[in-house]
């Protein structure tokens, strides 16, 4: 978060006899008003005047940056912005929100300071913007920053994370294919993450974020939800490392998924119809159990795991053109916009999601964080929830990113069973889909294709052998 050259200001905490002055500037201002203390506040002055405020304002279970106000004859001199980028500096969580009136608007500031408009918000802020809007009867609307961007794995981490992962994974091949490059029309090389000892890339992730917890954290223990390949990991990681593991799951999760993190050591947990409501039960646990909450997309050190397979795809195919990556919720794609776009900067990154649930799709087309229904096979896509790290990472890196039906993966499950003779289940073979459905922008380029997983069940091998 950077601003541009601006004046040199001095901040303040407000105190009690400064609150009738605040007050009476928000009302005329009709910005939110509701349990003012001034342990909210920090000021800026000229002598003993305020010409600045801004406020953290506490809730139950999250805070909310508001009530930015400047004074009309000090506007045009991006206070606003420095005393936003301050309350961000001090937020006592990861997830920074802000919530205004749609008459009012936001200030471009925002968007300079990272914030993304967003659909998706804790409940304590839906239920304050039901009250203010009752009162002003104006829609209105949100935006959010998350603080774990800036953790995001360099270079650094990322070779870090590899040195780490060859003590306890393979090195996955990246394959040239012949057949599927005559039936692409392109140098098709495939990175078999289906040969991970869990059968899926993600395990990376989850062993990487393993050697790195505390010796407290350790003893605490690891919670997550999954509909399989994240659990897997974690599961995975935490055995290594002698960790206890709690895995949420929908309650109609692949069985043979379950019975691999149970093998593992995990305790498997049912909750919910989808992988949403799981994940919900597993962060409240996490907060009344005292146990490290990892994040499927939003824990940095797993960003790191993942990276390293465009580390190796670019060390094994330096003159790469394109990288196909799933997305489910985007840990793996913002690894390949973040190392590959670094390490080869006019390769092009490719993402993939269901059209039975594209919530990151739409949220990326769109600009702004969203929700939408899952109704996909796919098990690896079928997230329904957008979140900001990974938005805003495909925003500013990602070249392009489309939709496919559980038809073309299945489509694509065979080919690859075919030319191939390899077996992925629906979302690993989704980027073999979207090579098909590119094959003429993919032209005489070399693209690697990431086969994310081979978790395939005989019930989804059976479907896909039903369009062959």
């Amino acid at each position: 978060m950077s601003v541009e050259t601006a004046p040199e200001v001095e901040f303040a905490p407000a105190a009690g006899e400064d609150m009738p002055v605040i007050r009476a500037q928000l009302e005329r201002e009709r910005l939110d008003t509701e349990r003012l203390e001034p342990d909210q506040f920090i000021t800026i002055r000229e002598g003993e005047r305020i010409i600045a405020c801004g406020r953290i304002k506490p809730y139950e279970q999250t805070y909310e940056l508001g009530s930015v106000w400047v004074a009309e004859d000090r506007r045009g001199r991006r206070l606003g912005e420095l005393i936003t980028r301050k309350l961000v500096r001090r937020f006592p969580q990861d997830e920074v929100y802000l919530t205004t009136d749609a008459a009012v608007g936001l200030p471009a500031y925002y968007e300079r300071l990272g914030f993304l408009r967003t659909r998706i918000l804790p409940d304590e802020l839906v239920a304050k913007i039901k009250r203010v809007c009752e009162t002003l009867n104006r829609d209105a609307v949100g935006m959010v920053y998350d603080r774990r961007i800036e953790r995001l794995p360099s270079l650094a981490e990322t070779f870090k994370a590899k040195h780490v992962l060859e003590r306890y994974l393979p090195r996955t091949p990246l394959q040239h294919n012949l057949a599927l490059s005559r039936e692409l029309g392109c140098e098709a090389y495939v990175k078999l993450e289906n040969l991970q000892p869990i059968g899926a890339f993600k395990v990376r992730g989850g062993v990487y974020l393993a050697s790195t917890l505390s010796k407290e954290e350790r003893e605490r223990g690891i919670i997550g939800a999954s509909t399989g390949n994240h659990g897997q990991s974690l599961a995975y990681g935490a055995n290594l490392f002698g960790i206890r593991c709690v895995i949420a799951m929908p309650e109609e999760a692949n069985p043979m998924k379950v019975e691999s993190m149970r093998a593992l050591g995990a305790e498997v947990k049912f909750h919910g119809k989808n992988f949403e409501e799981a994940r919900l039960w597993a962060e409240e646990t996490a907060r009344q159990k005292g146990m490290r909450y990892v994040h499927h997309v939003n824990t940095p050190e797993l960003v790191a795991g993942v990276s390293t397979i465009s580390l190796e795809v670019v060390e094994d195919l330096p003159d790469v053109d394109v990288i196909i990556t799933p997305i489910g919720g985007g840990s793996a794609a913002v690894g390949h916009c973040l190392v590959a776009k670094a390490l080869q900067p006019r390769v092009q990154v490719i993402g993939v999601q269901a059209e039975g649930a594209p919530a990151v799709y739409h949220s990326w087309r769109e600009r702004e964080l969203q929700t939408a229904g899952i109704e996909t096979t796919a098990e690896g896509l079928a997230t329904g929830q957008a979140y900001y790290i990974a938005v805003k990472t495909f925003i500013e890196r990602m070249d392009d990113m489309l939709l496919l039906s559980d038809e073309e993966m299945r489509q694509a499950v065979v080919l690859l069973l075919r030319s191939a003779h390899i077996v992925a289940e629906e979302s690993g073979a989704a980027s073999t889909a979207a090579a098909v459905k590119l094959r003429e922008r993919l032209a005489d380029k070399k693209v690697a294709i990431v086969v994310s997983g081979g978790n395939m069940t005989l019930d989804s091998l059976r479907r896909a052998l039903l369009v062959a």
